[in-house]
């Protein structure tokens, strides 16, 4: 995802220098408007929404692997601790080899999961909100909207618009 937002920001750049560099199609550009999507994904209602839904999708495997890193944890400090008799130490660090790998193994699942699922999440989240940009682009005769961009003074930034517009 970062990648993306690298390559537009890159395209944003070169839009806009070519936009400020050619006098004659600055010119003809009389509206520009910018919109930070990373704030759109924060702020808005639905993307809260999206959060909350997927903590509350997550939780029961997150616990889950909490309880098996602490019982990890627990069974390591106990081996550290000479705690276990020898003839028990090898079964015990078996095990505790055990526990890692399906630690590792759930918690690689989970992260998949939960990517798949916020992916999936998010993407009606930008359909919705480059609907919105274009109405409102269409509305207030913006000749063009940027998002995401390396620099970019306030008075082009309608990001705030577009969350109000979004939260209706």
């Amino acid at each position: 995802m970062s990648r993306i937002h690298s390559v537009s920001r890159i395209t944003a750049a070169l839009v806009l220098s070519c936009c400020m560099a050619g006098g004659a199609l600055a010119e003809g550009v009389q509206k520009l408007g910018f919109i930070d999507t990373e704030r759109v994904y924060r702020e808005s209602k639905q993307a809260q929404r999206i959060q909350t839904s997927l903590e509350s999708e997550f939780a029961s495997r997150q616990n889950k692997l909490q309880k098996m890193q602490q019982e990890g944890e627990a069974l390591e400090k106990r081996l550290a601790s000479g705690q276990i008799p020898e003839t028990e130490r090898e079964a015990a660090v078996k095990k505790l080899t055990d526990m890692i790998q399906e630690f590792r193994l759930e918690q690689a699942k989970l992260t998949e999961d939960y990517n798949l699922s916020r992916n999936e999440k998010f993407a009606a989240l930008q359909q919705n909100a480059n609907r919105v940009i274009i109405d409102l682009a269409k509305k207030e005769g913006y000749d063009l909207i940027i998002q995401d961009a390396v620099y970019v003074t306030g008075k082009f930034d309608i990001t705030d618009q577009v969350i109000k517009l979004l939260n209706k």
